[in-house]
């Protein structure tokens, strides 16, 4: 065999070889020497490529505009009792509960009516405006697991279909609730299924590139998310009530669920559950439309195939237990979803967080937080590039920790605690756009999606606690929480393994 330098200069002339010679010498730096059976059929990253980026990096705003909601429908709500039953006192103080009223007028800087007036959440019923998220929240748990055993056992197409299909309809369905406990059960199944989408669209595009634009992509997943939040702002901004407000962000993801619709399986997929005539058709066409050669690639998947029987019988029917089968992937999973679950806290409770240490500017408060996300995850992109998954994640737990130990000693009102809270925020979102990464390159094929879903349930559940901690009062409780965190973090990232130039595992060791 010639060495792969000798072989690239002696093909060059055969134009349709010339990704295929990049893509040598890339991976050959990995600790396994096999180039990947993907990247050598449909190559690392084309056309095809990237339009599954794009779908996925879309279909991530229905699920961010759902969950990031919460900053407009319970933003800080002041309310004076109107009307009492017997006898008004001398002084009526804002804000204050009275035994004896009758009626509360309310006033927030978002909408006319949000669900705090709609619903009367306050006094005995405040903690509902919390609990709200926490059911979405439930939702979106049960959902990345539920959603990531269907994944792996019926495919990634099937899954992320039902899961926009869930998200959307609900969503619209959800601004139509006459009563709060309908409205509540309603935003569970939503969060069913923007769980379902959390869980797949990182999945799909992973298992799409080769693994040099792995940082890249992964970084795109979330990319949009920040966008998403910005433009969330806009639809509270020109909405009137809180019912105004999701029926608006619900239409605009209908137009994102079309395109969703006409995602195909993932060709990873159908190798390792054995469906190769449709894996050798679509990579075929694949192929075309990234002007690559076709002719290599039924031997390609053939000898995969076989490689893989040599390890497994039979196609591999997994279940949740199977993350615990062997004490490595159980040491693996452990640790992922406690980094995983700190990390939600961090992330959802400090983006709610900068809303209430600034709560007269609302609509700006939340567009900058959403737009510094940008440059944030571009920054996690380079970090997973040049410093791996490990050190990155480490780097980004003391970040916030430091930020957030600084907030603890600043009054809530002064401009120093917003940005120091946003500088936790930006080291958040560059924690999640490496962490992204790194839970699919832990596992293999036929726990990847469960194994994401695990490792991400811990962030939904991260999440559930998020707006609890946020409402504790005096408010540097809730900073020393959101510093102390992810220190402990930090030591758990150091357990786990480096994944940067590690190529996929496609079975259970």
């Amino acid at each position: 065999m010639l060495p792969i330098k000798q072989h690239c200069n002696s093909t060059m002339k055969f134009k349709s070889n010339v990704k295929q010679c990049i893509v040598s010498e890339t991976e050959a730096e990995m600790t396994n020497s096999e180039v990947d059976y993907i990247v050598k059929s449909i190559g690392a990253f084309g056309i095809w490529q990237a339009i599954i980026c794009t779908i996925c990096m879309s279909a991530r705003a229905i699920l961010m505009w759902n969950i990031t909601s919460i900053l407009f429908l319970t933003s800080t709500t002041e309310f004076r009792c109107l009307k009492f039953e017997d006898d008004e006192p001398n002084v009526i103080e804002n804000s204050t509960c009275y035994d004896n009223c009758l009626q509360y007028e309310y006033y927030n800087d978002a909408f006319r009516l949000n669900l705090i007036a709609e619903f009367d959440l306050i006094c005995e019923k405040a903690w509902l405006a919390s609990f709200v998220q926490t059911v979405l929240m439930f939702g979106v748990l049960i959902g990345v697991a539920l959603t990531g055993w269907i994944s792996d056992r019926f495919g990634r197409q099937i899954a992320i279909i039902l899961s926009g299909v869930i998200s959307v309809v609900f969503t619209i369905a959800s601004s139509f609730a006459l009563d709060f406990w309908s409205f509540t059960s309603l935003r569970f199944i939503v969060g069913l299924g923007c769980g379902g989408l959390m869980a797949t669209t990182i999945v799909v595009i992973m298992e799409a590139v080769g693994a040099e634009h792995k940082e890249f992509a992964g970084g795109v997943s979330v990319l949009g998310d920040g966008v998403s939040q910005s433009i969330l702002a806009l639809c509270a901004y020109y909405s009137p009530t809180w019912n105004i407000y999701i029926l608006s962000y619900g239409i605009l993801s209908l137009f994102i669920l079309i395109p969703i619709m006409f995602i195909p399986e993932t060709p990873r997929w159908l190798v390792a559950n054995r469906k190769i005539d449709k894996a050798i058709n679509l990579m075929t066409s694949i192929a075309n439309l990234n002007k690559l050669n076709t002719d290599t690639i039924e031997d390609n998947v053939i000898k995969c195939i076989k490689n893989i029987e040599e390890k497994q019988k039979e196609p591999p029917k997994t279940n949740f237990l199977d993350l615990f089968r062997t004490k490595e992937i159980a040491f693996t999973t452990v640790h992922s979803v406690i980094i995983w679950t700190i990390a939600g806290v961090s992330y959802f409770g400090i983006n709610q967080y900068v809303t209430v240490l600034s709560p007269n500017n609302i609509y700006l408060v939340v567009i900058i937080s959403g737009l510094i996300q940008i440059p944030a995850t571009l920054t996690g992109m380079v970090f997973n590039k040049w410093f791996g998954r490990k050190k990155s994640s480490i780097v980004s737990f003391i970040s916030i920790g430091v930020s957030m130990s600084i907030l603890i000693f600043l009054p809530d009102d002064h401009w120093a605690s917003t940005v120091f809270a946003l500088v936790g925020l930006i080291a958040a979102c560059i924690l999640f756009t490496v962490i992204y990464v790194q839970a699919n390159e832990l596992f293999p094929t036929p726990l990847r999606n469960m194994g994401f879903g695990a490792s991400s349930a811990g962030a939904k559940i991260g999440a559930m606690l998020a707006p609890f901690i946020v409402n504790f009062h005096p408010h540097w409780i809730a900073s020393m929480i959101f510093a102390i965190l992810p220190f402990v973090a930090a030591g758990f990232c150091l357990g786990l393994i480096e994944t940067k130039g590690v190529k996929l595992k496609d079975t259970i060791d």
